[in-house]
């Protein structure tokens, strides 16, 4: 599975150069919502968003730049309840290989990250995109620590536009009785299994895998 580094895993920063179809909106009750995705691996080589709401008569359509097979902009979107975004990947020849699609009610200011899964239709891999203002990518992604042994996980936060963001992440652990993690993100090694070491900031979230042989 592919990670926007919405972290799905990553940071670049671009000007955003959207088109948009649709009434005005106003600078006043409107929301920015942030779009990532890693194209790596697959075919896809154009990304659409759509927004549709019962109070928006007519959808709003945005193209996301792509990038070193990275797509990422920033969406301007009303705020309010029930609005659906659908992400649509095409391949080069202009062919729908990949869609997902979340409602959300988007509110001014920071609104929370949320990971959207395209589904291949294609038999491509999938395509995991990122809806929000912050990713946090947590590396190792996937460390192995032995029982009663230490491993150091670190945690990256960037904005939609991947630029660094300063902040401290809180840490927990899935498992405890598996691994258990410090507030500074120092894992150690509880019992033999595997578990998920959790960073949190402002809403958004990231993960690793650790594996206790």
């Amino acid at each position: 599975m592919r990670r926007l580094a919405l972290d799905v895993a990553v940071g670049l920063a671009l000007a955003l150069a959207v088109s948009r179809c649709g009434p005005g909106l106003d600078p006043l009750t409107d929301a920015n919502v942030t779009i990532r995705a890693d194209l790596s691996g697959t075919t896809a080589a154009m990304v659409v968003v759509e927004v549709t709401a019962p109070d928006i008569t007519t959808p709003l359509i945005f193209n996301i730049p792509i990038v070193n097979n990275v797509a990422s902009g920033t969406i301007t979107i009303p705020t309010g309840s029930g609005r659906t975004i659908t992400v649509r990947a095409y391949d080069v020849n202009a062919v729908e290989t990949h869609r997902g699609t979340a409602t959300l009610n988007v509110t001014a200011g920071t609104n929370p990250t949320l990971a959207l899964l395209l589904t291949p239709l294609t038999g491509d891999v999938p395509i995991t995109a990122t809806l929000g203002r912050i990713t946090i990518v947590v590396t190792p992604a996937t460390p192995s620590v032995a029982v009663g042994a230490t491993v150091t996980l670190a945690a990256t936060i960037t904005d939609g536009e991947g630029h660094p963001v300063t902040g401290t992440v809180l840490w927990a652990s899935r498992g405890p009785d598996v691994a258990s993690v410090s507030a500074v993100g120092v894992v150690t090694g509880v019992a033999t299994g595997q578990t998920t070491i959790v960073a949190t900031f402002r809403g958004s979230a990231g993960a690793a895998t650790v594996t206790v042989p």
